[in-house]
């Protein structure tokens, strides 16, 4: 072979050898790319753990929501046909409330952190610039008991806060088992608080939006994929246990015409001031029974003698409210009727609150705004609004679910959150199927290194 061809040989061998290396290099950065999960804007692995997070957290919800409703029936079954017909059972009545007071009570003091719905406690955490961390364990059963005690007697507190609290205790749990999770353990806390709610109501979507827009005050894409993903997963085992029916049964409603805008304009006014009054009050709730000197291990006693009144008069009115929302929706109710279930309600349910047991307040607030709403539907099935073409089969059911909307929109400035809520709470049930496709497609696309369309648009333009 000649010089020429050696040095032909040897350039064109060194030219194969260089491409080569950068084909081969390519191909393993690309591989150590694939491996190295964290660089992706989500993890598999803590979308695994998300999965897992929000299934056992399904599963305990689940079981919380369970109890109480079929302890309200019970409860409403005993009020309105046996205790009329058995007058004598009054008394063991009491002396199962003072029991249950008790329990509740010793429950409370041992472990404050259950007082309550738990939000603000597990918002706080997540909002620190530290690691969360809380004794999970104690919170955890101890919240499940008190809450079954308190809510299931029918008292007029929500099951969501008591399930957000459980939920984040879940999360909280997970995140200590391994090396892995902890590194993920805020995302798995706020996982487990998404999980939670979902499973109360059957939410997922409004689940998530909570708790990127309320508990977490700010949009974080590994929590709120992480939230998405345990919110799906808690959804689907509510979704067996309690089918897919919305949480309140209510008659469609149409479109609302132009005409109509001033009517929910009045509205919204009316649900701003009286959010403003009920915040007002809440806060100032827990000033009662200071003031009554009523030892903290008693004070669930007082809502529960009171909700016991309320029961033998009115039986329909009690529990957290979405049995009763669904009874006005499909009902038609005086206006005079329904403004002194609004009135009874709210008095009642910040009683409810101040004693510190635990129960939440996220149900009982959109009942207070159907009940809004309704009364003002109600007003404007009479003259003089009637005459102005108000569809009365309607406008109760449309001003009702305004009424919930707007009450906990404003109450708790999510006004996203509220409209998502209340549209799955009440008809939809695609947003499930649509919320797993999307997951999974944003997931595949992400494993494989794919970036915003916009941001790499304008990439590509520079």
């Amino acid at each position: 072979m000649s010089d020429e061809a050696d040095v032909e040989c040897c350039t064109y061998g060194a030219w194969m050898g260089r491409n080569g290396m950068k084909a081969a290099g390519g191909v393993h950065n690309r591989w150590r790319t694939l491996k190295s999960l964290s660089r992706h804007t989500v993890s598999p692995r803590l979308a695994g753990w998300s999965v897992l997070v929000g299934l056992l957290s399904g599963i305990v919800v689940s079981s919380f929501r369970w109890i109480p409703e079929h302890s309200l029936r019970l409860a409403t079954r005993f009020y309105s046909v046996v205790l009329p017909a058995h007058v004598m059972l009054l008394i063991p009545l009491i002396l199962g409330l003072l029991a249950a007071s008790l329990i509740i009570g010793k429950l409370v003091v041992s472990q404050p952190l259950i007082q309550g719905s738990g939000i603000p406690d597990i918002e706080s955490r997540l909002r620190k610039q530290s690691s969360p961390s809380f004794p999970w364990w104690s919170v955890l059963w101890k919240k499940f008991i008190g809450g079954v005690l308190y809510i299931g007697s029918g008292l007029f507190a929500g099951r969501e806060g008591p399930c957000i609290q459980m939920g984040a205790c879940v999360g909280m749990g997970l995140s200590g088992s391994t090396m892995t999770t902890k590194t993920y353990k805020r995302e798995l806390v706020a996982a487990g608080a998404a999980a939670g709610l979902s499973a109360a109501f059957n939410a997922p979507i409004a689940a998530v939006l909570f708790v990127t827009e309320e508990v977490y005050g700010k949009f974080n894409v590994r929590i709120g994929i992480a939230a998405f993903t345990a919110a799906l997963s808690a959804n689907a085992v509510s979704t067996m246990l309690f089918g897919t029916a919305p949480v309140f049964i209510l008659p469609r409603v149409e479109t609302p015409h132009f005409g109509q805008y001033w009517q929910m304009a009045v509205l919204a006014v009316l649900l701003g001031l009286i959010a403003w009054v009920y915040e007002i009050t809440l806060l100032r709730s827990h000033s009662l029974f200071t003031l009554m000197r009523i030892p903290r291990g008693l004070r669930s006693l007082l809502p529960m003698l009171l909700t016991a009144l309320i029961g033998i008069s009115a039986p329909q009115l009690l529990g957290g409210g979405n049995a009763l929302v669904t009874l006005i929706g499909n009902h038609h109710y005086t206006f005079g009727l329904l403004t002194a279930f609004l009135l009874i309600r709210f008095v009642l349910s910040q009683i409810t609150y101040g004693s510190g047991s635990p129960g939440g307040i996220f149900l009982p607030i959109l009942t207070l705004g159907a009940l809004a709403g309704a009364a003002w539907g109600s007003l404007l099935t009479t003259a003089p609004f009637t005459s102005a073409g108000t569809d009365g089969s309607g406008i109760i059911t449309l001003m009702l679910i305004l009424g919930m909307s707007g009450l906990f929109g404003a109450v708790s400035k999510a006004p996203i959150t509220s409209i998502i809520l209340v549209t799955e709470m009440t008809s939809y049930d695609l947003l499930m199927p649509l919320g797993f496709v999307t997951l999974i497609s944003y997931l595949t696309f992400d494993i494989l290194g794919g970036k915003p369309i916009y941001d790499a648009l304008a990439q590509s333009h520079e």
